[in-house]
């Protein structure tokens, strides 16, 4: 390569005599920041993950920052906020590897979803980014070549920022050198000159792979687009499955932090097709009953939905009864009390016909195998939640062809999560008959009725 400077002088018209050591800066691998808790929460999840960490050490054999990439991934599915290092104090390969494939993730169809279902859940974001770094390491070779046109790029390019860096911090102290000399001294001179030659050089070479990646990135874009989302939408898969899981079969269905509970729930289920089936409906289910719960409107009292003119105090706008707060006001509210003109909430009123057992009769005809039987499953176990939840006893009659039943009972507090397992995993798989369902319907009534006239008549002799 052709030298650049050749005198003394050359160089001291030139930038370089200007030049100021180069601050000292640690960089990092590590894009997003986290708070302690944060890094508390992801330690704690990745305590015994075997099969991540050698994802991660295998890829770390091709690019040094790729494990720091899965720290990043869950930071940007879990965190509210995600925060944003300074690029000034990002490592090469954070900065060309990392960042777009950050900004590729927000950037996908999928994220706002998959976001919905990880922001705050440990459980769900923490699986959802072991799925997504783990498809990306299977496609590492393409997604380095797509960013840098050489999968050895990166790497390549941090070497001569470093050789850069040290060639700048040489040369500057060489000119320092010589501002101290009273004596021109031709053979640091000669130093300074070839110093600022490979300063100059590693300049150039720094600039022209920087430019290779830049431009590799910018043509492969929509490929690198495609793999990343790719990526994403498994992890929102995943994600979903998790809530889906958790949400179906825990007793504390909002609790999808990681638990020896929970993890063996999971495995569980993952592995019966059955169970993952009926799981995807299930979950959504319970959260719509349990959404009804929280609903502060509706729940015993009601809902709001409009306004009207009437006279009920306990629905009454708080801005109506403020006119009862000055002496002037009250006799517009007395007023306008006795023409029942006082605006207040109008309700939607819930109307009970009758809050006894619950029968659910199901059909497992082979006609229904598949997706109707999971359907059918998920509303037969959501009608269980809603007779636990208010003390009632509910009872599974499974039916195919004639005589073809089994009838699962469930009384208040004398079952656990392994007897719903059981019974969603029934399927009888026969033809179809309704008589047997209906009989069995009826005797199960007519005993309920005889064990309530025995108690009311012990109870009669008793008093």
């Amino acid at each position: 390569m052709m030298k650049k400077y050749h005198t003394i002088d050359d160089v001291l018209r030139s930038p370089w005599a200007s030049l100021e050591p180069p601050a000292a800066q640690e960089t990092t691998d590590r894009v997003l920041r986290s708070t302690r808790l944060e890094d508390s929460i992801y330690a704690d999840l990745r305590e015994g993950d075997s099969g991540l960490d050698q994802i991660e050490r295998n890829a770390e054999k091709k690019l040094q920052s790729f494990p720091t990439l899965s720290r990043d991934v869950f930071q940007s599915f879990y965190s509210l906020l995600p925060r944003r290092n300074s690029e000034e104090s990002l490592s090469v390969a954070a900065r060309k590897f990392n960042v777009p494939i950050l900004d590729h993730i927000t950037q996908s169809e999928d994220f706002p979803a998959l976001k919905a279902v990880c922001e705050g859940r440990e459980l769900p974001a923490y699986e959802a980014a072991s799925e997504f770094i783990s498809q990306a390491a299977s496609e590492l070779d393409s997604l380095l070549s797509d960013l840098g046109g050489d999968k050895n790029a990166l790497n390549t390019l941090e070497k001569l920022e470093k050789g850069e860096e040290q060639a700048q911090k040489d040369l500057a102290s060489l000119l320092e050198r010589m501002q101290k000399c009273k004596e021109p001294d031709p053979q640091l001179e000669k130093a300074v000159i070839d110093a600022a030659n490979k300063a100059d050089s590693k300049q150039r070479q720094v600039a022209a792979v920087t430019k290779m990646i830049d431009t590799g990135a910018a043509q492969h874009k929509d490929a690198m687009t495609a793999l990343v989302a790719q990526a994403v939408s498994a992890a929102a898969e995943k994600a979903e499955e998790v809530q889906n899981i958790i949400g179906a079969w825990s007793d504390d269905p909002g609790d999808v932090k990681k638990s020896e509970f929970n993890a063996k729930l999971l495995d569980l289920v993952r592995k019966n097709e059955t169970l993952r089936d009926i799981s995807k409906y299930l979950g959504r289910f319970r959260e719509i009953f349990a959404q009804g719960k929280r609903n502060g409107y509706a729940y015993g009292r009601g809902e709001k939905y409009s306004l009207e003119l009437g006279n009920n105090l306990s629905r009454a706008l708080t801005s109506e009864l403020a006119m009862l707060a000055s002496p002037q006001t009250i006799p517009l509210f007395l007023q306008r009390y006795q023409r029942r003109q006082i605006k207040q909430y109008q309700r939607r009123e819930p109307i009970y016909k009758g809050m006894g057992d619950i029968i659910c009769c199901l059909d497992e005809s082979i006609s229904t195998a598949g997706d109707p039987a999971a359907w059918g499953k998920a509303v037969a176990l959501t009608l269980l939640e809603i007779a636990a939840d208010s003390g009632r006893s509910f009872a599974l009659i499974h039916f195919a062809g004639p005589g073809n039943f089994k009838t699962d009972l469930f009384r208040p507090g004398t079952y656990n999560i392994a007897n719903k397992l059981f019974a969603a995993e029934t399927f009888l798989n026969g033809g179809t008959d309704f008589q047997t369902p209906m009989e069995q319907a009826l005797l199960l009534m007519e005993l309920r009725n005889k064990a309530l006239d025995v108690y009311n008549e012990l109870m009669r002799v008793s008093l």
